[in-house]
């Protein structure tokens, strides 16, 4: 006996749970019955329009037929008394239904810029720059929104959703490139994709290592998988000693703070420090005897003068030498005692024979 009444409750649960469709409900609330469809089913339809006539259990403001007599109208939304397909301003905001962007909202009429958001303010659907087109919904509604984040442009960071921050692109700029943050396709290069401009980053290829150093040792700062450590024998050739012999005191990270083992460095140090003076040494010997030969030749052009006009010729050309550095200072104060010898020579040889006279 139990067990069969089991299935009969379980029925019954099943029967009283079955959902009433909402066509069902409203008929039922009719006080009389008949033909509606739109807002009711089933109830009075005095004009045959689909809208049920209003009764104590269903009104005007719930959907009933506010023109009850009248097939052709059954709403009044300004509550004019002018049905809504009738009146040329439905919503009662003295602006005409076919200029009204927003024909059943009496709160909004206009919206200049066409981007959706009205010109009129203190509604939801107010813009905020009711002059500039925009889609921007955070903050600012109806504001210019460049790269369609909805987030407007005067707070968004990266206008231009290029990556780059709006700041980065204007500091990359130069007097000859200039990256515009609310353009997309003007962008300046990130080889690293780090959002920092090529041109402001000091890791190019993002591997740790600067690119003042990597240039310095030769290796490319715009390859992540080559480094100064790996430079040689394409393996590992240095490490980074930070003090202690625990297994952190050795790394192969760039660490600047740390002391480096490397031949990169090695190499660096033998190649600045001593190959470079080493072929100098040519060039200063080549210097030296150009000037020392210059220097020996005025000196004997000096001596050899015949005239004191030849003497004041040679010292503007011992001056202009001294100047280009032809010949070293020390060298031209010799050819310029030189040269006040043999002019007091010449000056004193001039003063005897106008005495003679």
């Amino acid at each position: 006996m139990k067990s069969k009444s089991v299935p009969l409750l379980l029925a019954l649960i099943l029967l009283f749970s079955v959902p009433v469709s909402a066509d069902e409900t409203s008929s039922t609330s009719c006080e009389i019955l008949g033909e509606s469809t739109e807002d009711r089913v089933g109830c009075l339809d005095s004009d045959g329009d689909g809208w049920s006539d209003p009764d104590v259990n269903w009104n005007i403001s719930m959907g009933a037929d506010a023109f009850p007599n009248n097939a052709s109208e059954h709403s009044d939304l300004d509550g004019d008394g002018i049905g809504d397909v009738a009146d040329e301003d439905m919503d009662g905001d003295l602006s005409p239904d076919d200029v009204d962007v927003w024909p059943e909202d009496s709160g909004i009429w206009s919206d200049t810029d066409g981007d959706g958001y009205a010109d009129q303010g203190l509604h939801p659907k107010s813009d905020n720059c009711p002059f500039i087109y925009g889609k921007s919904r955070y903050r600012l509604q109806g504001c210019s929104d460049v790269d369609g984040d909805f987030t407007p442009d005067i707070y968004d960071d990266d206008a231009d959703g290029d990556g780059i921050r709006n700041e980065m692109e204007r500091a990359a700029s130069s007097g000859t490139i200039l990256y515009d943050p609310y353009n997309a396709d003007s962008t300046p290069l990130d080889s690293d994709k780090d959002t920092i401009p090529d041109v402001l980053d000091d890791d190019n290829d993002n591997d740790g290592w600067p690119d003042d150093v990597e240039l310095d040792r030769g290796s490319d700062i715009y390859d992540k998988e080559e480094t100064p450590f790996n430079l040689y024998f394409n393996s590992n050739t240095g490490f980074f000693y930070s003090g202690g012999l625990s297994g952190d005191s050795f790394s192969s990270e760039y660490d600047a703070e740390s002391i480096e083992i490397s031949l990169s460095a090695l190499s660096e140090i033998v190649f600045e420090e001593l190959v470079i003076p080493f072929l100098l040494v040519p060039i200063y010997f080549a210097i030296f005897f150009a000037r020392r030969g210059e220097y020996k030749k005025c000196l004997a052009e000096i001596e050899a003068a015949k005239s004191l006009k030849q003497l004041i010729e040679l010292e503007s050309k011992v001056n202009l030498m001294v100047k280009e550095k032809k010949i070293k200072v020390y060298h031209g104060l010799v050819l310029r005692n030189a040269l006040e010898e043999n002019e007091s020579k010449y000056k004193s040889t001039s003063m005897f024979l106008g005495e003679e006279e």
